[in-house]
């Protein structure tokens, strides 16, 4: 049972990523969900969520630095 919700969080996690870059998708719900699934104590979801949040910031970062390098090398 906690590989299953392990997965769906995962899932809905994944869901909440596309959300960043998507404007059509919402973000927070998909986080919220995918906490909810993992039943973890709030201190864990926190820590999770700030860990998923610095992650993909610091992907984006790195995504606009690279498209600005190649947009001003053209």
């Amino acid at each position: 049972m906690k590989i299953i919700r392990m997965i769906l969080a995962g899932i809905f996690i994944i869901i909440g990523a596309v959300g960043l870059i998507l404007p059509v998708f919402p973000t927070v719900p998909f986080l919220i969900t995918a906490a909810v699934i993992m039943g973890k104590k709030p201190t864990d979801v926190i820590k999770l969520f700030r860990y998923i949040s610095k992650n993909i910031e610091l992907r984006m970062r790195r995504l606009i630095r690279k498209l600005k390098k190649n947009h001003t090398n053209k």
